[in-house]
């Protein structure tokens, strides 16, 4: 997933700037767009058990006892991500601005990318709320984060659960922003595959 468009990208110019049935990714470089997933489930009150229209507390009752299907407390997760996405932007936003001062990795890793004329900062390095995709082959498809070359780094605020998963995610995603200085990675290209999987086993190899 590609962050929203942010001030400053990661790049070499003069100005350098995805729960028991789901498939966690944990960050994500960027893919070619994806055409064979299944198609996304969407809510239905009378077969899931959750109500949009009610109030929280009597969806979360209805967990309680009993009355709601998982299909249905997914949709109920994800409106309480919605309804909090605010709060969970500024307690993201928080977490990375205490990482990008005091983390030793990320400001190791942070040091690294500008020695290749690139920049990390809180302008390209975006908190947003990322939504978990329910398809009809029952999978839940979620993620922590994710690398752009054109937009920088996005953390999912909703996903990250404390300070050391989000200092985590950064200093993955850096890792990914770094290899794209270095060693000018093919992210959509004929080479895309070979290169995703060369920068995550490159990540994998960190202590």
């Amino acid at each position: 997933m590609a962050p929203p468009q942010s001030p400053g990208a990661v790049s070499e110019a003069a100005s350098p700037s995805s729960s028991s049935a789901a498939t966690a990714s944990t960050s994500t470089a960027p893919a070619a767009p994806t055409t064979d997933l299944p198609p996304i489930v969407k809510n239905d009150p009378a077969r899931t058990g959750f109500d949009p229209q009610t109030k929280w507390w009597v969806n979360y009752f209805k967990i309680l006892t009993g009355q709601m299907t998982p299909e249905g407390q997914f949709h109920y997760r994800e409106s309480r991500t919605t309804a909090n996405e605010a709060a969970d932007c500024k307690r993201c936003e928080d977490w990375r601005d205490f990482a990008l001062q005091h983390s030793p990795t990320v400001r190791f890793l942070r040091e690294k990318v500008e020695t290749l004329n690139g920049r990390l900062d809180k302008d390209n390095v975006i908190c947003r709320r990322c939504p978990a995709r329910l398809t009809e082959d029952g999978e839940i498809h979620r993620q922590s984060g994710g690398f752009s070359p054109d937009h920088g780094i996005l953390i999912c605020a909703n996903e990250v659960r404390d300070r050391s998963h989000l200092e985590d995610t950064l200093a993955h995603e850096m890792v990914h922003a770094w290899d794209h200085l270095r060693w000018k990675m093919d992210w959509t290209g004929d080479k895309d595959l070979k290169h995703a999987a060369c920068t995550e086993i490159a990540y994998a190899k960190e202590p």
